[in-house]
């Protein structure tokens, strides 16, 4: 969302993007855009700090702050012009001269923190990322997780089900599953092979392009990808429905037949209408009894579609 500004293909990043310009104070807006720029592949790890099971958004926040200022530091050295270079990263690059190419000078935004060192430049991002994920981020969230809850589950089914070929090879743009290895085209070149540390998946609702990773020992390293079904977040509601539909089988219930169109996922139905998963599984049990949907198993996944009575009943009525 940050990178690509209010030009994000998504609709639900370009209206968080609007949402940020409004909440945040333009300084603490500019060092995030500083942090995560258009122009560059590099962005600082200690701003996507590895999840953990049920943390919290302020929580994600206590973290960035608390990051160890050497790392902070570490990590803005890496792609910064004329701060220290560090010699396991120049290794990685063809020659000293390709390695400059691909860093960028200093932004303005990022210069008077950086001067006061990490510990600055962590904690003026918390503070921001806290006014961005409190303003524009909490009022969305729980649709967010759902989305990416949903995308977990759908990968996980497919794994078991065909293998882990079946789930690496589409998670993006310049990545492969060799069989033994993951491959991702990068201009630099390197081999991250710690025992035992595994690799962690982490879907989100913002990324466009290639996969990103983030890999700094001692921590697991990780790869980030676009989540599946990201198209709900930016859907508008479902058409309203018929009054005399609504006076027959009641509000919430006329509003799911008419908003299944096509077939869809408690979770899925829930993103459309705003409503929690529980109360529509809840309605849509009493539509399946009465024959009004049908529903199909898919792996783990569970999806309604109109039966003909359903459909007939939500069609359009012309006025007598």
């Amino acid at each position: 969302m940050l990178r690509h500004r209010g030009r994000h293909p998504a609709a639900h990043a370009r209206e968080w993007h609007a949402r940020a310009r409004r909440a945040l104070p333009p300084g603490r807006l500019a060092l995030l855009e500083a942090l995560v720029p258009v122009d560059h592949s590099y962005i600082p790890d200690f701003l996507t700090p590895v999840p953990r099971p049920g943390e919290s958004l302020p929580e994600v926040v206590a973290r960035i702050a608390a990051t160890p200022v050497e790392e902070v530091d570490y990590q803005l050295d890496i792609a910064i012009r004329g701060r220290r270079v560090w010699p396991q990263v120049l290794a990685l690059h063809p020659s000293a001269a390709v390695y400059e190419r691909w860093r960028r000078p200093m932004p303005p935004a990022l210069a008077a923190p950086a001067r006061d060192g990490g510990g600055a430049v962590a904690a003026a991002a918390a503070e921001a990322m806290a006014v961005l994920f409190e303003a524009v981020l909490a009022p969305d969230w729980p649709r967010v997780r759902a989305v990416l809850d949903a995308d977990i589950g759908n990968r996980a089914d497919r794994m078991a089900a065909h293998g882990a070929a079946a789930v690496l090879d589409d998670l993006g743009e310049r990545m492969r599953w060799t069989g033994t290895e993951l491959v991702l085209e990068r201009a630099y070149s390197g081999v991250i092979d710690w025992a035992d540390e595994g690799v962690l998946f982490v879907p989100t609702t913002t990324h466009v392009g290639p996969v990103l990773f983030a890999a700094e020992y001692p921590h697991t390293p990780v790869l980030f990808y676009r989540a599946r079904g990201i198209g709900a977040l930016g859907e508008r509601p479902a058409s309203p429905a018929e009054p005399a539909l609504t006076g027959l089988v009641g509000t919430t219930r006329a509003a799911l037949l008419t908003t299944l169109e096509t077939p869809a996922s408690t979770v899925e139905l829930s993103l459309r209408t705003g409503w929690s998963s529980a109360t529509v599984s809840y309605h849509l049990g009493i539509l399946l009894r009465a024959g009004l949907v049908d529903r199909h198993r898919r792996g783990r996944v569970v999806r309604y579609a109109r039966t003909g009575l359903g459909t007939a009943l939500a069609a359009p009525r012309a006025d007598p």
